[in-house]
């Protein structure tokens, strides 16, 4: 086995390089030589960029001593999802500040499942414990980044896609709102509700590389404020722990520690002189508004990519079945359909709620339960991968389908059921444009609460 030392977050590599401390060729070998130790048991790479790395971090190496310093990402090892490449819009200011590509990451087929396994590629599995799932579908992203392997890594989220693996592995990411980081995604954008965004173990690097994805350098200042009231503009927080699933009953039960989670959270920001009250988040009137828009990008992603049913997994065929008949008319663009009445009526009852509490930034669990067992999802049913992924993560689709921002940022701790620990974590959704709000809130439960590496 290489002995291998862990990276230092993202600000602090970039600090090093900048500085002359640290060449980016030197930091990119030592990422190549964690992978080597390290990723035989987790499986979050598929593909190594030896060369396009090498080149960028000599790039970022033979620039003269002003021109580095003048690169808020300078030899930052970087893990890119399977999902774009590295023209994409949201990669490449990314790789302009001077990040440097290390490789490409796992996700279920069609980024369609809260779990990342797949024929291709075998299953991927959670640092904290190898028996659990890193959770999906930027499974690899997250594995990456809590394994030590890099200290930055960019995903996408269209259900969850961001916030499910972070909380699973013990991260902090933010799925931004509608059009704050330029992408491009299969199926137009999973009907235009998935976003590109940075996974990373503090907030500081997440808003750091947000700041720069998006081309707004102020979000990468947005934790700094010591009691965080300032940064997040005195908002008041509602905070939400009930299933957002039900018919009647609550169909997912939300389990203990993370229930505890969403109140340590409220306490660390109700110490830092914020107001945080009590205030049921209201769910969707439809109850199968959020099958809807999930079956039908899925059929939309399946489509761009030329990807006949016949090629996809069984569970995965099933999803995309669904989407293009049942639910063929689930997607935003396409008119005055029930599922875009389900949603307009959604959006006006969570604004409503707002406006009647003068709540600003909702606060919800993360998670309702450990991530599933790693396991061979893909050879399984469509209903036990549905219901494994449902379980564990109801809270993420709400800012997907209202296209608001949303965040995660571990606070507290449990334990799995191989008795590891396992960080929980806390969800901050907010309106359109709050981004900075959400990193200073969460830069609060930070200092109060993170138990993350």
């Amino acid at each position: 086995m290489t002995v291998t030392t862990p990276p230092l977050s993202a600000a602090r590599t970039a600090d090093a390089v900048r500085d002359g401390s640290g060449g980016a060729l030197e930091l990119l070998d030592a990422a190549f030589d964690r992978i080597a130790d390290k990723d035989s048991s987790i499986r979050a790479f598929t593909t190594l960029l030896r060369a396009d790395g090498r080149a960028a971090a000599a790039r970022v190496d033979s620039r003269s001593g002003a021109d580095r310093a003048a690169l808020p990402l300078a030899g930052v090892p970087l893990a890119v999802k399977s999902t774009v490449t590295l023209d994409n819009p949201a990669i490449r200011p990314l790789l302009d500040a001077g990040a440097v590509p290390v490789g490409i990451t796992a996700a279920p087929q069609l980024c369609t499942w809260g779990m990342t396994d797949s024929e291709e590629h075998g299953i991927t599995r959670n640092p904290r414990d190898l028996t659990r799932s890193p959770g999906g579908s930027s499974g690899g992203s997250a594995a990456a980044v809590a394994s030590g392997m890099v200290p930055l890594a960019v995903g996408d989220d269209g259900m969850g896609s961001l916030r499910i693996p972070a909380a699973a592995c013990g991260l902090v990411t933010i799925k931004p709102g509608s059009g704050v980081v330029p992408t491009t995604l299969a199926g137009d954008n999973w009907g235009r509700m998935a976003e590109s965004g940075p996974i990373a173990a503090t907030v500081e690097d997440v808003a750091l590389a947000l700041s720069v994805m998006s081309g707004r350098p102020a979000l990468a200042s947005a934790p700094a404020g010591e009691d965080g009231s300032a940064g997040a503009g005195g908002a008041r927080v509602g905070v939400s722990t009930a299933s957002p699933i039900r018919l009647g009953r609550d169909l997912v039960r939300i389990q203990q520690p993370w229930t505890r989670a969403a109140r340590e959270a409220a306490d660390h920001l109700g110490s830092a002189g914020l107001v945080v009250v009590d205030s049921e988040l209201p769910t969707p009137r439809d109850p199968v508004l959020y099958l809807a828009r999930w079956t039908s990008a899925v059929a939309r992603a399946a489509a761009d990519a030329n990807l006949p049913l016949s090629a996809m997994e069984r569970r995965t065929r099933h999803h995309a079945l669904l989407g293009r008949t049942v639910f063929r008319t689930g997607g935003p663009g396409d008119g005055d359909t029930r599922w875009n009445r389900a949603t307009t009526a959604l959006r006006d009852d969570v604004e409503q709620a707002m406006v009647d509490t003068g709540v600003g930034v909702w606060l919800t669990p993360a998670l309702a339960d450990v991530p599933p067992e790693a396991t061979d999802w893909h050879k399984r049913s469509w209903g036990r991968s549905l219901w494994a992924s449902m379980r564990f993560s109801p809270f993420t689709p709400l800012a997907n389908v209202l296209g608001w921002p949303a965040l995660t940022v571990p606070c507290g701790s449990t334990v799995t059921p191989a008795g590891r620990d396992l960080p929980t974590s806390v969800q901050l959704l907010g309106r359109p444009g709050s981004e900075g709000t959400l990193l200073a809130l969460a830069a609060v439960i930070e200092k109060g609460g993170h138990t993350g590496p």
